[in-house]
């Protein structure tokens, strides 16, 4: 039996405390403790990196547990700065606190802010000798229905926000508790926020190589997969070692993730896992069933040069408007040249918030017409029905309009301008046959 101290600690005995690593022997001990005392129980064992105790006159007085941080705190993130690859570099070098218990009955004064305070000194140094790893920075969470957080912003921390009240299910789910907690950050030096955000700056600890963040789930990851199947593969039938579906979904989630160039979506399907190059469609090696291995950058390059760019973006469009549940009743159709006329890229964009819809580009200048057609001309039906496109004088086009009102069922709002002469003069014609709607004061 681990003896319990039963009595309040003077604050003048406080330099008598003593702090310690639990002993592996005792863990059984103090999981019991915590199981009885603490409004959360113990956790589980094996979430227990490490543990400190702390003795007064040979009897408990106060007991701590270490863990790995949390694999997603929105308010952690934002106040790091960091970008997925960043994080998923040095993210071993956060740990949490996720239990403290005091034991004395009714607390001295202080004794929080002080068995906290001597815990924050001296576990970047236990944490180094026990996993190598010299930690920068420690997060908490409280519960705002039972506590204030005090102890904690005695010593330092700084409260971050409230979570989202979700907690890990399992390997892959998060489940709703409604129960959301405050959230505390301390940095355990004096640079440590900037030197996780800068991803310039080698740091010890982190890993040199981290497994990249997939930007969608499993089940989107196969439809991405299905939906660009239909897109004809330009390659012979000898040089198919990796399904065409499988470079072609890669390539779009590492532009939606920022990639540049080719060696830029080289580089992001190296950082992925194997399975989830498994989940983009990848193959697996034969001689070694858990390594799914990636392209080569020539690859990238040879399929990604050949590969028909309008059958990509009809497969594309096609889709995104399957992931989306409900399309906006107001649409905007807008183009824009990229570059010194390298290309033209038209969009129809949720008119409230900007939010493409389908888009398609061709290179060169001039194409906004034709583009703004086949993007018409690829819509279903069914889908926009009911819908106002707006736009400005440029797509005032007879056939443009034709389409969208009696193939596909949606109501036009263009502006008329003097630069196209042709639609300008029809109406004209039509308001000298009719009154305007509305007519200028006399």
């Amino acid at each position: 039996m681990i003896p319990i101290h039963n009595a309040d600690v003077p604050y003048h005995a406080f330099s008598k405390l003593e702090m310690r690593e639990w002993r592996e022997d005792e863990r059984d001990g103090f999981c019991e403790i915590l199981q009885k005392h603490h409004y959360l129980k113990s956790p589980d064992k094996r979430q227990i990196m490490l543990g400190q105790c702390v003795f007064y006159e040979d009897s408990l007085v106060a007991l701590l547990t270490w863990t790995h941080a949390s694999q997603a705190l929105q308010g952690r993130d934002k106040m790091i700065g960091w970008d997925n690859n960043t994080k998923a570099r040095r993210l071993a070098l956060v740990i949490q606190n996720n239990r403290f218990l005091l034991l004395t009955p009714t607390g001295t004064r202080n004794l929080g802010s002080h068995v906290l305070g001597k815990a924050i000194q001296t576990i970047p140094a236990l944490w180094k000798e026990r996993f190598g790893i010299l930690p920068l920075l420690a997060e908490t969470f409280v519960n705002p229905e039972a506590y204030a957080g005090t102890v904690y912003k005695a010593t330092g921390w700084t409260n971050v926000g409230a979570t989202k009240g979700f907690s890990r299910y399992g390997c892959d789910f998060f489940t709703e508790h409604e129960k959301p907690k405050m959230l505390w950050i301390k940095p355990l030096c004096p640079n440590a926020i900037p030197d996780l955000k800068d991803p310039s700056r080698p740091l010890e600890g982190e890993k040199k190589r981290a497994t990249g963040k997939m930007p969608i789930n499993t089940q989107q990851a196969k439809s991405l997969f299905k939906a660009l199947y239909r897109i004809p593969d330009p390659r012979t039938a000898r040089g198919r070692q990796f399904p065409l579906p499988a470079l072609l979904s890669t390539a779009v989630l590492a532009l939606c993730c920022g990639s540049k160039t080719v060696s830029d979506i080289f580089r992001f399907c190296q950082d992925l896992s194997s399975t989830q190059r498994a989940k983009l469609g990848f193959r697996r090696n034969p001689k070694a069933p858990k390594v799914v291995p990636p392209p080569g950058e020539s690859c990238w390059r040879s399929v990604l040069s050949r590969v028909d760019c309008t059958e990509l973006a009809n497969a594309l469009n096609a889709w995104r408007l399957s992931q989306t549940d409900t399309i906006p009743e107001l649409l905007s159709i807008d183009g824009k040249v990229i570059g010194a006329n390298l290309a033209t890229i038209v969009s129809l964009v949720d008119a409230k918030d900007g939010t493409p819809i389908v888009q398609m580009a061709a290179p060169g200048n001039g194409q906004e017409q034709k583009l703004s057609q086949k993007i018409i001309e690829s819509l279903p039906a069914e889908r926009f029905a009911g819908t106002i496109i707006a736009g400005d004088a440029l797509y005032s086009q007879k056939e443009l309009v034709k389409t969208i009102v009696q193939d596909k069922g949606a109501d036009v709002l263009f502006q008329l301008k003097n630069n196209q002469p042709t639609s300008n003069a029809i109406a004209d014609k039509i308001f000298e046959q009719n009154s305007p709607l509305f007519c200028p004061n006399p």
